[in-house]
């Protein structure tokens, strides 16, 4: 996973990733161990796991130029779940927390952090990289902990993060605006429960960037990048259940709550199946996707109105995560929620004018209801008339008066 570096025209420059020694640390001494010894074995980067341990590890990355394209100097970046101590050509570079032993004495390590050695430790050719690393702090344990140990042009990491992930920053006005629009809506009483439930959406969906974009805008110690994988998580299936609660409210009325449940379950399983946080988030948000888009695609095929333009939605977004997996929590999946929360905004404003439609038909016809009510009553009130007989005032029926007259043979 290269990416570039601040003020750089290169890539960084990673460890030997087929070539790495790693050995148990059996004291807090900060002496290297011998790495030919029977306890160290020779792997590949993707083996170096400090978690609930501490090691030591040797690796070693061939430079080209000791500068950058430009004379820039050079920096050492790390990126991982871990306490560390680095050493570069046999020479102390920085230490980021303490690592230990036990978790009593280990200090957490920021997650990303930028070590500057002295230039002249760097040399062209091969680059010996020693580190001891432990992560005793951490609540989750993680396939890759390790994410980054490479040479690149002197900056700040989270510099070049933020700039990994600031086209996505642009989609996060439009969930934010979704999100006050919607919550007033509901508050003030207009079709309320659709939109609280389209509030919620963009709301989990506001929350899952800016959790997404934290490692950017923020140093943090590792044991943070736990909460935060598992607020991904969380944001992506409330994400996805709001959603299908949005469409199955929408078409199936009252009867829904078994089907949320049911969802919920598959979603729970499915997270709890899924290895690594990536895929848990994935699948935490396509369960209820691909359960509503099948759910749609069943009513559009009985031509029930307006699903539709859910199905094609849903199935843009769903092939598209399906085909691109590697752009999940991506700049590209971002841009694909803010158009599907679009497509809601809209359908929502052509639901709510008929809806409106709706009330004001409903509001004529109670409206005449109640003119011919009152006409039927203005017509018994005057089909009354006030007769004084004997000092006395009496109201009495236009018919008995007519019955009366007809006795006395008055005309």
């Amino acid at each position: 996973m290269g990416f570039l570096l601040p003020g750089s025209a290169g890539a960084l420059t990673w460890v030997d990733m087929d070539n790495v020694i790693i050995c148990p640390a059996t004291t807090d001494e900060p002496t290297p161990p011998v790495f030919s010894s029977p306890d160290c074995k020779s792997t590949n980067a993707a083996e170096i796991d400090p978690q609930q341990t501490m090691i030591w590890v040797k690796a070693n990355i061939r430079l080209d130029k000791t500068s950058g394209p430009n004379g820039e100097p050079l920096a050492l970046y790390v990126s991982g779940k871990m306490s560390s101590e680095f050493y570069l050509n046999g020479k102390f570079v920085g230490r980021n927390g303490i690592p230990a032993l036990d978790a009593a004495s280990e200090v957490p390590g920021l997650m990303d952090v930028t070590f500057y050695p002295n230039q002249e430790l760097f040399k062209n050719g091969d680059n010996e990289v020693i580190f001891k690393a432990s992560s005793h702090k951490g609540f989750l344990e993680l396939a890759n902990p390790v994410h980054i140990i490479a040479v690149g042009v002197s900056g700040r990491f989270t510099d070049e993060l933020l700039r990994h992930y600031w086209l996505s920053l642009l989609t996060l006005g439009l969930f934010i605006l979704g999100t006050l629009y919607f919550g007033i809506t509901g508050a003030i009483g207009l079709v309320r429960k659709k939109a609280l439930t389209l509030c919620l959406i963009c709301t989990f969906a506001a929350a899952q960037l800016f959790a997404e974009v934290s490692r950017g805008l923020f140093t943090y110690s590792y044991p943070t990048h736990d909460l935060r994988l598992m607020a991904i998580v969380l944001f992506s299936g409330g994400f996805g259940l709001t959603v299908a609660f949005h469409i199955f409210s929408t078409f199936m009325g009252k009867q829904i709550w078994p089907v949320i449940a049911s969802i919920t379950t598959f979603c729970v399983f499915g997270i709890a199946l899924t290895q690594g946080y990536d895929g848990k988030a994935e699948m935490a948000m396509l369960i209820p996707l691909g359960i509503s888009l099948l759910a749609t695609g069943y009513w559009s095929y009985k031509r029930r109105r307006r699903t539709f333009g859910y199905f094609l939605t849903l199935l843009i977004f769903v092939a598209a995560i399906l085909a691109f997996p590697s752009l999940f929590l991506d700049t590209l999946f971002f841009y694909l929620v803010a158009a599907f929360l679009l497509f809601l905004f809209v359908e929502q404003g052509f639901s709510y004018a008929q809806e409106v439609r709706e009330r004001r038909i409903e509001e004529a016809r109670a409206n005449r209801l109640e003119l011919a009510l009152g006409q039927a009553e203005e017509r018994e009130q005057a089909s009354e008339i006030t007769v004084k007989s004997a000092g006395k005032m009496e109201r009495i029926s236009t018919n008995q008066a007519t019955s009366n007259n007809g006795e006395f043979g008055l005309k």
